[in-house]
């Protein structure tokens, strides 16, 4: 019999025993790098599930952005900012509401809307923004010639109830408050057309001497584009018309009434933006017009809106 001893010398000398956790060097070496790359690997994972807000520059996950259809990508931070601006401003058309970058029109979609906005204020004010512009269509195979229904709302203040008549209707009767109206421009006058009855109507000269008389008290200004009457409430005396025709497209000068494009929200203003006066008249005298003041966070995100285009061209 050979002694057990003798086969001593065959084990190599490798397997020596660390003296930590009676694991060998090379398991820990092979343990290290083991380690090392499934930390790699945690950090390439979790790159890949980031992405860099091309709005604000902040660098935030996967599942807290908004991918358009157009493929850009913003935080939902930028894109819950940007909708309130929209919204507000009732600029909720397909055209108008489109992807926030420089010269991309991708459209912003219901669903998206829906997947930020869904249980707030802002989302019950788009949807009825949305209503309100509404207008019937032509009906499917009608002419270019072909007319569609009408959109009449009841001029009655305590009313105003919206509802569709024929086009061939010259008075309508609201079906909620039973008035009777012309369904074109909301007043009365059976027998008469619009035009005469405006011609006309002594109380109608009346109401707009008077409303011209409080215009010119209160120092309120025009839309040189469609004639909306505009009060300056804060910012500066660059002007941009919400109105319904124009629909955020228009700008002008809050002093002299003249229409203005982008870069003249600072050339046509020589004394300063919060100065009441322009390159056409100066009113700094004038106790009846307000200061120009600092504006809110919709008036920075109108300027903002303003360098940027002028910027991207």
């Amino acid at each position: 019999l050979k002694s057990p001893v003798a086969h001593t010398d065959s084990f190599p000398a490798a397997s020596a025993v660390s003296a930590v956790g009676g694991m060998s060097l090379d398991d820990e070496a092979l343990a290290r790098r083991m380690q090392e790359e499934f930390d790699e690997e945690v950090r390439a994972k979790e790159a890949r599930e980031r992405f860099e807000c091309p709005l604000c520059f902040e660098t935030t996950r996967l599942d807290h952005g908004v991918e358009l259809d157009c493929r850009h990508r913003v935080c939902r931070g930028c894109f819950s900012g940007y909708l309130q601006v929209k919204i507000t401003e009732k600029r909720v058309t397909e055209e108008e509401l489109c992807c926030p970058m420089p010269d991309c029109k991708g459209e912003v979609t219901v669903p998206q809307l829906e997947g930020v906005l869904r249980g707030t204020p802002l989302w019950d004010r788009f949807l009825a923004t949305r209503a309100e512009l509404w207008r019937p269509s032509l009906p499917s195979g009608a002419s270019g010639r072909g007319q569609a229904e009408l959109l009449c709302e009841c001029p009655s203040p305590a009313c105003g109830e919206r509802f569709l008549v024929p086009p061939s209707v010259a008075e309508a009767r609201c079906p909620k408050c039973a008035r009777s109206f012309c369904c074109r421009c909301r007043s009365r006058h059976p027998g008469q057309t619009c035009e005469a009855y405006a011609a006309g109507g002594a109380s109608t000269q009346s109401a707009d001497q008077e409303l011209e008389q409080l215009i010119s008290q209160n120092r309120w200004q025009r839309c040189p584009k469609c004639g909306s009457v505009s009060e300056r409430e804060t910012g500066c005396n660059y002007m941009t018309c919400f109105s319904e025709k124009c629909r955020g497209k228009v700008c002008f000068c809050y002093l002299c009434g003249v229409e203005l494009s982008t870069i003249e929200h600072y050339t046509h203003f020589p004394h300063g933006l919060f100065e009441n006066a322009c390159v056409k008249v100066d009113r700094r005298d004038d106790e009846a017009m307000p200061k120009a003041s600092w504006g809110t966070a919709g008036w920075w995100n109108a300027v903002a809106r303003d360098v940027t285009s002028y910027v991207t061209g």
